[in-house]
């Protein structure tokens, strides 16, 4: 009895604790929405105040226009000022806006503005202010729709936790109530045993206290069977309601809240570029010295991008927009243990164990048909939400055709002073002044009363449709998702269960996000300082061509290169290479050395580091800082690859692409000292930065660790499977499409080669001195000894030839020239021999011996020799005394575009203990010996013979 009670009164403690708990969760995110309110009323306040500050701004300047210049720097001087006055209490939230720039060059312009002009005058304190005026009221009256929607989709939130709530309390008072009558039977079931062991079993029917017992334990089997039923059902409805409120809570945070935030600012730089593009086009007339600042305006007036300004909101009160910890599930932990304690007590299977499976089969039944009602029910809600985004992008369309209207060109009004002294001047004067007359009368027309009220009716008609629509979509997706939601769970409960015969159902694929605002895009995406998956999208890309040609070079001309990464480049090669990116253009295509290597390795690090939301979102910041404090790394795989399933498609397929590079490089970092570890040291602060009001030091080290092992585990972490492209190891330097073969030479080849030209410069001949297989397409198979004709040299290491008709890409350093007329006859070798070479750069040779190391000789020392010309040698190398060394060594060409996958070198030194003044006939039979055991090798093996050492290297080449 005294455990009885003890056991329901920890049950009863923990229920209170996680009841507490819930409610303390509740509170925080209550308080949290609460706080987004507050940040957007300040976000709202500062742009309400920096309209007005340029409100003021116009209309001092068209009254102190007529000050000339004097009053012009009067001016600028106060509004400095002020700003410096204001910066701490009114003006702090400024430099989130990219407007803010444009407020900064306006400053700077004033104090060069230093003439009177009626026209800008006029053009400053009427239109500016009283568009300036429309834009203020705009904001207003759209921010506060936009606050009434976010208020109610923070009421439909808080139903929905408390819902939970509810669900929570109700699952724990049926799961206490379930655990009493399950120990009542318990109770029952043990001394029904003890009686069946104390009465004969003849017997044991004809007993009245086993009568009774039997009846007991009925009774109480119903009551618990009641009893589960009510607490299984509370339990699925307490998990369904989980899994809805922390969709409804992550959608909220990572979806609706960016589009409120966009819906608020849908139009609003597009009014105020309108009203500065104004002033920009009367700078523009007014006169050419001043034409310089007016481009800088206009260029930082196109360079306000709202989701930039929303990306530094959040940063900056990212405490408040930090998606919150997952809610975790709150019921007992030791409710599994039930059926196997009861399997350990009696010998056979528990009337408890019975009642779960027959319990299971009717929740799978009932679990089966809510499935295809929560499917059917998200079809229909994901038809609705279609069509609803089909309207929301007709009255978005036309909404910004009002916003962008182009009627802020006055620059035809400027110029009617001018006068000239001559005819041609006064008819030049005269053309001018009718053109800005019509220029200017036709301005007007448009700015007419009636037209501007009409126009201002129409689109706040359309923009409360807008509005309407916009509310109408939100919440009909968060619907969706959390019905998708509890699907997914229904049908991951129905998929582990073994016992459940039911139908696999398809999972929904969940679409593309839409965005709000994306049809302001216009022309070529921002590539730096951009959004990756924007611009993903919006070219078809599926690698941007800056991270695609930065890799390519430094996979075949860096991976050697000391200190990469690390090393900075230059600063006016990396500008130039980030204009052609920009552009569309790539500027690497052409690149054949490592000359540029650290610009471009500047240029790659440069385009993330810009990247206007970082590779890791900041609002994951805290997941993935808990997943790089996981010591298990299995576990960090498996919780890396959970968090990349919440990215989108295009970015996952990059970090796949870029990890797997980088991993490459940390392959050579013996060579190259770039470790993964110093890897992640160079990339971590550019592919996720810490908030600032984070621990800088403290963070970064978790970040690096977190890259390290992405780096080192990428091919666990990213799925093999996916489509997309994947990053190749080995590249040749170019293609076929890159480099100009010419017209295919067949014909030629079918003549004789003697009867070719002394005269032709443009092809060559070599021999092949290893036995070469193709590896792709792009390159040709020999044998040792075919001859070959070769076209022109593409790189160090690579040629275009062509053998027996078939024109493809031939490897330098399996080949020789050979020298116009040199006897070609196979039966007889003579002196030509020597004057083999080798067509590799001093470059090519460079690399590759320091690729070798120190284990074999410099290609650039190695001749191929006969045995006839050993007698040549001078009298100083045979001063060396001889020995056999069977010496196996790995031999790998790194700079080469496909790795040799297994070389070998063997170092054959003739063996002779005789005295050093033997003569040169002793000395050709110990080279006819080595010979001999030179003949018991693979026959792909070629003699090398160092003048230097006189030794003979045997180069087994297996491709």
């Amino acid at each position: 009895m005294t455990n009885h009670i003890a056991n329901k009164s920890f049950f009863m403690f923990t229920v209170g604790s996680n009841t507490v708990s819930e409610k303390m969760v509740n509170k925080n995110i209550r308080l949290q929405l609460n706080e987004q309110l507050r940040c957007l009323d300040i976000r709202v306040e500062s742009q309400i105040s920096l309209i007005q500050e340029l409100q003021e701004f116009y209309r001092r300047r068209g009254e102190v226009e007529l000050d000339y210049s004097k009053s012009l720097e009067k001016l600028a001087k106060n509004l400095q000022l002020r700003h410096k006055e204001q910066k701490q209490n009114r003006r702090e939230q400024w430099p989130i806006f990219s407007s803010y720039a444009c407020w900064q060059q306006l400053i700077q312009q004033t104090k060069s503005l230093a003439r009177d002009h009626a026209t800008l005058s006029d053009i400053y304190s009427t239109q500016l202010v009283q568009r300036l005026q429309t834009v203020h009221d705009d904001c207003q009256r759209i921010y506060k729709k936009c606050r009434e929607i976010g208020y109610e989709i923070h009421e439909e939130i808080l139903r929905v936790l408390q819902e939970l709530h509810t669900t929570m309390k109700t699952y724990h008072s049926y799961q206490l109530e379930c655990r009493e009558t399950e120990k009542k039977l318990r109770a029952a079931e043990i001394q029904r045993a003890k009686i069946q062991q104390s009465i004969p079993k003849e017997k044991l029917e004809r007993n009245k206290k086993f009568k009774v017992i039997e009846k007991e334990v009925l009774k109480r089997k119903n009551k618990y069977t009641d009893a589960r039923l009510k607490a299984l059902k509370a339990k699925n409805e307490y998990q369904l309601c989980l899994e809805a409120s922390n969709t409804t809570i992550h959608k909220y945070f990572v979806e609706d809240l960016s589009d409120l935030i966009d819906c608020m600012d849908l139009g609003f730089h597009s009014v105020i570029s309108r009203a500065l593009m104004l002033h920009v086009t009367a700078d523009q007339g007014r006169c050419r010295q001043v034409l310089n600042n007016a481009e800088l305006l206009s260029h930082i007036i196109h360079s306000m991008d709202s989701r930039a300004d929303k990306q530094k909101f959040l940063e900056q009160y990212h405490t408040a927009f930090m998606i919150p910890k997952r809610l975790e599930f709150q019921g007992g932990q030791q409710e599994d243990l039930i059926v196997s304690t009861q399997k350990e007590m009696l010998p056979q299977p528990s009337l408890t164990t019975l009642v779960e499976c027959e319990l299971q089969k009717t929740l799978n039944a009932e679990m089966d048909q809510r499935l295809a009602q929560l499917m059917a029910r998200t079809n229909h809600l994901r038809t609705e939400s279609d069509e609803i985004w089909k309207t929301v992008e007709t009255a978005e369309i036309n909404l910004l055709e009002i916003l962008n209207q182009k009627d802020y060109d006055v620059s035809g009004t400027f110029g009617t002073g001018n006068t000239g002294s001559d005819n041609n001047s006064m008819q030049s004067f005269q053309l001018q002044y009718s053109f800005t007359h019509q220029h200017t009368q036709k301005f007007n027309e448009t700015l007419t009363t009636t037209q501007s009220s009409k126009l201002r009716s129409d689109k706040q008609e359309i923009e409360e449709f807008y509005l309407t629509k916009i509310r109408e979509y939100i919440l009909c997706t968060s619907r969706i998702a959390r019905l998708d939601s509890k699907a997914e769970f229904l049908r991951n409960a129905l998929t582990k269960d073994s016992n459940a015969h039911t139908n696999t159902q398809t999972k929904i694929t969940v679409p593309k996000r839409k965005r709000i605002g994306r049809m302001n895009l216009s022309g070529r995406p921002k590539l730096f300082g951009g959004s990756l998956e924007e611009y993903l999208e919006a070219t078809g890309e599926e690698i941007p061509l800056v991270v695609r040609s930065c890799i390519r070079v430094i996979n075949l001309y860096g991976l050697h290169h000391q200190g990469i990464f690390r090393v900075s480049g230059s600063q006016v090669e990396i500008t130039n290479f980030r204009e052609w990116f920009e552009r569309g253009e790539d500027p690497l295509a052409e690149v054949t050395d490592a000359s540029d290597i650290n610009s471009i390795a500047g240029v790659f690090k440069l385009y993330f580091r810009e990247l206007r939301e970082p590779l890791f979102p900041t609002i994951y910041f805290d997941h993935l800082i808990s997943l790089a404090q996981i010591e298990s790394k299995h576990e960090m795989v498996l919780g890396v690859r959970k968090f990349l399933s919440a990215l989108p498609r295009a970015v996952i397929g990059v970090m796949r692409y870029i990890f797997a590079f980088l991993n490459h490089l940390s392959e050579f970092a013996d060579e190259n000292m770039m470790s993964a570890y110093n890897l992640a040291i160079c990339f971590g602060p550019t592919l996720m930065k810490a908030p600032e009001d984070k621990d800088q030091v403290q963070y970064q080290n978790q970040i690096n660790a977190l890259i390290e092992n992405m780096i080192v585990f990428h091919e666990d972490i990213f799925p093999k499977e996916s489509n997309g492209i994947k990053y190749e190891k080995y590249l040749t330097p170019g293609t076929f499409d890159d480099i100009d073969i010419g017209d295919s030479p067949t014909e030629q080849n079918t003549e004789d080669q003697d009867t070719q030209s002394e005269d032709d410069s443009d092809t060559y001949e070599a021999t092949a001195l290893f036995d070469f297989e193709a590896r792709s397409d792009r390159e040709l198979s020999f044998r040792k000894g075919d001859n070959i004709q070769l076209y022109n040299q593409i790189s160090n290491d690579w040629w275009r030839a062509c053998i027996s008709g078939k024109i493809g890409l031939v490897a330098d350093k399996f080949i020789s020239l050979k020298i116009k007329g040199e006897e070609r006859s196979g039966g007889e070798k003579n002196s030509a021999d020597f004057n083999m070479k080798s067509s590799s750069s001093e470059e090519s040779v460079r690399k590759r011996s320091h690729s070798v190391g120190g284990n074999s000789l410099a290609p650039s020392t190695l001749s191929t020799m006969t045995t006839t010309n050993i007698c040549e040698i001078t009298d100083s190398v045979m001063d060396t005394k001889q020995e056999i060394i069977d010496d196996t060594k790995k031999y790998i060409y790194h700079d080469e575009p496909h790795a040799f996958e297994t070389s070998m070198e063997y170092m054959v030194l003739a063996s002779n203990n005789n005295s050093i003044n033997e003569s040169n006939a002793d000395l050709d039979g110990s080279v006819t010996a080595t010979n001999d055991n030179h003949s018991r090798l693979s026959s792909n093996t070629e003699h090398i013979y160092s003048n230097s050492h006189f030794k003979f290297e045997v180069l087994e080449t297996t491709v």
